[in-house]
């Protein structure tokens, strides 16, 4: 066996969260593929747990052979912005929808239950939020699948009715906070302070300036960094910029003239290359470090050799032939392009969350899965696989004043020559704020 801000502002700063995209390296047509050498054909001739490597978390649940899921279903959700004229993550959902038609299709749904996928688009709207949720409670799913949702309206009412938040990419404070959210990624708080820390203990970094989109939760991010590396001993420079259209020229002088030793710029796509080209323009000379929205190949591509040495955090395993990272390329080899889904995107963050929920499922069974029983296994959860991803540990402790950060560990890659090189094995962020 195997807090309400418009719109548009809100686009500009969401995909800072989504910096957990997977490692890449250059390919041969010169766009960035994936650091894990992966027999990639197979999968596409074969079932994929005939492919499968072994090591993987799912190692338990891959059967010989194909098991299609035949009975009754089981319903979960998924709330996320899919659409919306100021920004739209749909790749979220997809991610979803690929995983579980893997789990459906080859492993068997849960005691050969499938799973059905009951999605809400959110919209970018504060009372559609709320009412996806409710739809939720409607529907009496035992669990929503995080996706992006700014605004949190909608995660309050899961609270309220007791259904958990599994996973997605946190980019509100309920999403960091509730009780009921269970989120397997750091968002910008497990990323300023991984890459300050990195900056510190390995490359003596003493001043350390911090570019921040001035926006909630992405402000509070910035602050603690400044907190956290200033008890270490850092001199922090913190530079707000506008959230939409930011001022990197401005920002970037700013920066130059406190001399920092590093530079983290906590910034989105429309910041990721203003801030590489304009260090390159003005000659900045302190190391980059950015959020890993800022690897996207369309980014890296635009910028050319602006990029090279720039720092991101990737919160992923880099090391080539990982089990988990060479069966989800599997799988998104073979399920990924009947959704038209891409190999690299934002959507590993997704995939992730379904994989560490279904396999919750597993083990309680398909008789015994309830919101409570869902809610007991995840914050009794400690240094649980992540499939993917750090092991997580949901009871509130592995980043204080965040407790629903369950795993906001965080690994960093420099990009030379094109290719995303480790530069750290897992930065325990947590310890540097307890």
């Amino acid at each position: 066996m195997r807090n309400l801000v418009s719109a548009s502002v809100v686009a500009a700063l969401v995909a800072v969260a989504a910096g957990c995209s997977e490692p890449t390296q250059t390919g041969a047509n010169g766009g960035p593929t994936t650091t894990a050498a992966v027999n990639a054909e197979c999968a596409k001739i074969k079932p994929v747990v005939e492919c499968a490597p072994q090591g993987s978390i799912l190692e338990p649940y891959l059967p010989d052979a194909p098991v299609k899921a035949t009975k009754s279903p089981i319903r979960l959700g998924t709330m996320n912005q899919d659409t919306g004229a100021a920004g739209a993550f749909p790749l979220l959902t997809v991610a979803d929808k690929v995983a579980i038609d893997f789990i459906n299709t080859e492993l068997g749904g849960i005691d050969g239950h499938p799973i059905e996928l009951v999605t809400c688009n959110t919209n970018f709207n504060p009372d559609l939020s709320q009412s996806c949720a409710q739809e939720m409670v409607a529907k009496k799913v035992p669990a929503v699948i995080g996706g992006i949702d700014i605004w949190g309206t909608g995660i309050t009412t899961l609270e309220n009715n007791g259904i958990p938040y599994v996973g997605g990419i946190p980019v509100s404070f309920e999403a960091a906070r509730s009780p009921i959210s269970f989120q397997f990624s750091g968002g910008t708080w497990g990323a300023v302070l991984g890459m300050g820390k990195y900056a510190m203990d390995e490359l003596g970094a003493k001043k350390i300036a911090i570019i921040y989109g001035d926006f909630g939760p992405i402000t509070d991010s910035a602050r603690l960094g400044e907190k956290a590396l200033e008890a270490r001993g850092a001199d922090v420079t913190l530079i707000a910029t506008a959230p939409v259209n930011p001022d990197m020229v401005t920002a970037l002088n700013e920066a130059a003239r406190a001399k920092p030793d590093a530079l983290i710029a906590l910034t989105a796509d429309s910041g990721c290359k203003p801030v590489m080209l304009t260090a390159k323009q003005i000659g900045f000379k302190a190391p980059l470090f950015l959020t890993g929205a800022c690897i996207a190949p369309k980014i890296v591509e635009a910028v050319g050799d602006a990029a090279d040495g720039a720092v991101f955090n990737v919160e992923a395993v880099l090391a080539p032939g990982d089990p988990d990272n060479e069966l989800y390329r599997q799988i998104a080899n073979r399920y990924g392009p009947k959704y038209d889904y891409p190999l690299q995107s934002e959507g590993t963050v997704s995939f992730r969350s379904v994989i560490n929920l279904y396999v919750i499922l597993r083990e309680l069974g398909y008789d015994g899965i309830t919101p409570e029983a869902i809610l007991g296994r995840l914050r009794a959860a400690k240094e649980s696989p992540s499939f993917f991803g750090h092991p997580y540990t949901c009871d509130g402790t592995a980043l204080p004043g965040y407790p629903a950060l369950c795993a906001p560990q965080q690994t960093l890659g420099r990009l030379v020559d094109g290719q995303v090189e480790e530069v750290s094995g897992w930065i325990d962020v947590g310890s540097l704020v307890k």
